[in-house]
């Protein structure tokens, strides 16, 4: 018996939820997603059903929310389990501010050195080891020869 595409298992490994009505973007964002940029929890659980993706890891974006999760923990919250988070979140962010965001089923953190450079990260050494502590990974973003950096 041949699977079909829409048969086989499948997990969404980098998604953004962008929920601009219920979750309004911040006053300083250096970006606003907009138009068919913005896709809600609920869309993104459609698109799921429709395709037959049983898990996604649901990426909070620096674009409209920077340092925000709300929406990404929102669209956790609501996913019954079957999506995991990634959170963006201050160099200095504590150790208790951690634990509830993997308590919420955040799993990493995103460096985005295209948006904020390889500097702003240089000082990042007591985050890295809060993250694991905690088994926690970060996931980085890079352009051209940022990641030699």
């Amino acid at each position: 018996m041949t699977l079909r595409i829409l048969d086989e298992p499948k997990i969404d490994a980098h998604v953004h939820v962008l929920d601009p009505v219920r979750f309004p973007y911040g006053a300083d964002t250096h970006y606003r997603p907009a138009g068919q940029e913005i896709a809600t929890a609920d869309q993104l659980f459609q698109v799921m059903k429709t395709y037959g993706v049983q898990h996604a890891l649901i990426v909070g974006p620096n674009s409209g929310y920077e340092l925000d999760n709300r929406c990404m923990l929102d669209a956790l919250a609501r996913s019954g389990g079957r999506c995991k988070g990634i959170a963006v979140v201050a160099n200095d962010i504590g150790g208790a501010d951690l634990e509830a965001l993997k308590a919420a089923g955040v799993i990493g953190v995103a460096w985005n050195a295209t948006r904020h450079g390889v500097p702003f990260y240089a000082d990042a050494s007591g985050l890295l080891a809060r993250l694991a502590a905690l088994d926690m990974f970060i996931q980085v973003q890079v352009e051209h020869d940022q990641l030699a950096e």
